[in-house]
Order: C-alpha cells, then sequence, then structure tokens
C-alpha cells in the first residue's frame, strides 16, 4: 500500500526539524571525542526527545523489547501473543529478535497505529553487515509489522552530510542527502 505523498512529506518534514534542532541545540555531542561524537544511543536518545515533542499523539520509544502477534485460537477467538522482540527473517532464513533504534506508535495491539521505525548509524561507523542488517529491518517492518514509514539515518558530522534512506511497504522510496535552507 503506497501512501499519499503529503504524508510522506509531513514525515520528512517532522525528520528534518528533529535533526536542525539536534545539530544546533546539541551540536556539542559531534565534536566530542576528538570529533569523533559520542556514541549513537546517545544521538538517537536525543533525536527520540524533539521527535516526541513533534509528534505528541503518539509514543517515541527507543529499543522498545515488546511484539505481539494477533492470531485467531481454534475456537474462531483472537488471542494476543506477545513476544519480548520483533523477529525479523535473516535474508539466511533464520529468525532473530531484533530491538529496533526508535518505534513511533500508540501502545496497543493495533497494527494500523505502529507509524515509524528507524534505524541510525554514525558517518564514521557504517559497516557493510550491519547497514544491511538495518535495511532488511526495515524492509520487514514496513511490510510484516506494517509500520507506514520506515527510515535508515546516516548522521553526518555536520547536519548538511546527514544522509536518509525512506521505505514504506517493503521498499526503498527515496535515498538522497537532506537539503536544509530555503
Amino acid at each position: 500500500m503506497m501512501f499519499a505523498d503529503s504524508e510522506l512529506q509531513r514525515v520528512a518534514e517532522i525528520v528534518k526539524r528533529c535533526l536542525s534542532t539536534l545539530y544546533e541545540a546539541d551540536s556539542f555531542l559531534f565534536e566530542r571525542n576528538g570529533i569523533r561524537g559520542v556514541c549513537e544511543r546517545c544521538l538517537v536518545f536525543r533525536f527520540a526527545h524533539y521527535l516526541q515533542n513533534e509528534l505528541p499523539e503518539f509514543y517515541v520509544d527507543c529499543d522498545f523489547n515488546s511484539s505481539a502477534v494477533v492470531e485467531k485460537s481454534t475456537s474462531g477467538q483472537l488471542v494476543v501473543a506477545e513476544r519480548p522482540r520483533k523477529e525479523i527473517i535473516n535474508p539466511d532464513g533464520t529468525i532473530t529478535g531484533r530491538f529496533i533504534d526508535i518505534i513511533v506508535h500508540k501502545r496497543d495491539y493495533e497494527t494500523m497505529n505502529d507509524y515509524i521505525c528507524f534505524e541510525f548509524k554514525k558517518w564514521n561507523n557504517r559497516k557493510r553487515e550491519d547497514l544491511e542488517k538495518d535495511i532488511n529491518n526495515l524492509k520487514q517492518l514496513t511490510s510484516r509489522y506494517h509500520y507506514r514509514f520506515g527510515l535508515l539515518l546516516t548522521f553526518g558530522e555536520v547536519l548538511d552530510k546527514t544522509k536518509w534512506t525512506i521505505f514504506s511497504s517493503g521498499r526503498e522510496l527515496v535515498e538522497e542527502q537532506f537539503v536544509f535552507g530555503n
């Protein structure tokens, strides 16, 4: 299912505002440790804080360790089975329980309330196998788990070098460098 361009545009504008705020308010985080920056989790948390301010109607959770599957019992009743992680099918067919960097959702069992999921990397930590894992996560989260959008964000050492890839319905929609300014 594809979504209206206006919805994708809204998500992109919110993400841009959060990134702009992060790089402006917390610029020292990118400069610390001999310009290697602080750890990815610290940057993700600060981004999530700004994202929560933009999306008060949702919960913005980091490393949310819960998942649920709604199934029909043999008697035809709907039964909710909770799991401690999102089960992701790896390219080799094995299944791994994963924590996703950020999810934007309502804390219920309705898959229609799973809105956006994010995976993050830093400019100085983009190992190929980790990127492939994150891309696979986002493709599955936007298909099997019905998140409307998945974003792979690579923090740049400066805002203008930040890159993104957007996924929906298990497919890559947009890959580009953020453009800021007028």
